[in-house]
């Protein structure tokens, strides 16, 4: 089988199976935040790197998100501040990766960022279940790379 259906059957498999546990588990969490983890594996150039490059970076959005909720809300919670505020969260996000090369992936920190507002994020234990779901769909996605390099490799 050619690579990129190797590659489809891989992530099918573990989005259908991750969707039937947490479904039949009913696991507390949203499921497409784990598919936007997924993505952003993904696009990270996949393997161990690319894994911690997900993880730091969606993390680190999360992060920002809480803290420019928090900063938003001291100031006094206007739409301008709030505007302002996720502003410098967002100059802060790509800042940092300058400072620290493992959070090196912007990309990974502003889908953190926009899953932990989608979700409305505003606390720690907030912020912690949307980090889960975005690991949850990095993992799968790591998963998904191996069950596709077992698969049989041929001729298209």
């Amino acid at each position: 089988m050619n690579a990129m259906t190797a590659r489809g059957l891989g992530l099918a498999a573990v989005v259908a199976v991750w969707t039937a546990i947490s479904g039949m588990a009913r696991v507390n969490l949203s499921l497409w935040p784990v598919i936007v983890g997924l993505g952003c594996a993904l696009a990270a150039g996949g393997g161990v790197p690319g894994l911690q490059r997900t993880l730091a970076g969606t993390i680190s959005g999360v992060v920002w998100a809480i803290v420019a909720h928090a900063v938003t809300r001291a100031l006094g919670g206007q739409d301008l501040v709030q505007a302002l505020v996720l502003g410098a969260a967002a100059f802060a996000m790509v800042l940092q990766a300058q400072y620290l090369p493992i959070l090196s992936y912007t990309g990974g920190a502003v889908a953190g960022a926009g899953v932990a507002l989608g979700l409305r994020a505003t606390t720690l234990e907030g912020g912690v279940r949307v980090a889960i779901a975005l690991a949850i769909g990095a993992v799968l996605a790591f998963a998904a790379e191996r069950i596709t390099r077992a698969l049989p490799s041929g001729r298209a």
